[in-house]
């Protein structure tokens, strides 16, 4: 139990280090550990390297916002274009959107926790009612996807004609054998 708190509190220390350094990323950081995995499992368990991974991520994602509030906001003459964090940020109120953000991904956090007795009880018979419609319910949201981002009936063509296509493309790899080896 302590090894595991403990691999939280580490979790908690490179996500915050990867979310306050603008340009690098927690995924980074989690190839990082993947890729040295091997190694790292001699001496650790899988379980301290997922809690690892998953307070690394949850740290990252909490942590990221004050850099890009701070370090990147526009300047004043495209206001209008930009995220209302950025507005409150030249308004003089980056503190607030500190807290702001602060207190809304704690909150998320708790009810995350609250709703799981009820994720795990609902979410298979939800899957079990819904898997059948599974296609028609991804194909419908893509269209609607494609047609509200899109200006014009010409651009909703080709944007769903690309779709489309890339749709077929990734059928094809995954249809095609990973087995090259040919005897002769």
């Amino acid at each position: 139990m302590i090894e595991l708190i403990l691999a939280c509190f580490i979790g908690i220390l490179i996500g915050t280090t990867t979310g306050m350094i603008p340009g690098i990323h927690v995924n980074t950081a989690g190839a990082i550990l993947f890729a040295s995995s091997s190694f790292l499992l001699t001496f650790l368990s899988p379980e301290f390297l997922c809690v690892l991974m998953v307070a690394m991520s949850i740290a990252h994602a909490l942590i990221e916002f004050v850099p890009s509030m701070l370090l990147g906001v526009p300047q004043e003459g495209t206001a209008t274009s930009i995220l209302p964090g950025h507005r409150m940020v030249l308004q003089g109120r980056s503190k607030e959107v500190i807290r702001i953000v602060s207190v809304g991904g704690f909150g998320a956090i708790i009810v995350t926790i609250l709703m799981m007795p009820i994720f795990a009880v609902a979410l298979p018979i939800m899957h079990d009612l819904t898997k059948p419609f599974t296609w028609i319910i991804l194909l419908a949201a893509s269209i609607y996807l494609t047609y509200s981002m899109t200006n014009s009936m010409r651009d909703f063509l080709w944007s769903l004609l690309l779709f489309i296509l890339s749709g077929i493309l990734g059928w094809i790899i995954f249809q095609t054998p990973t087995d090259l080896h040919r005897e002769p």
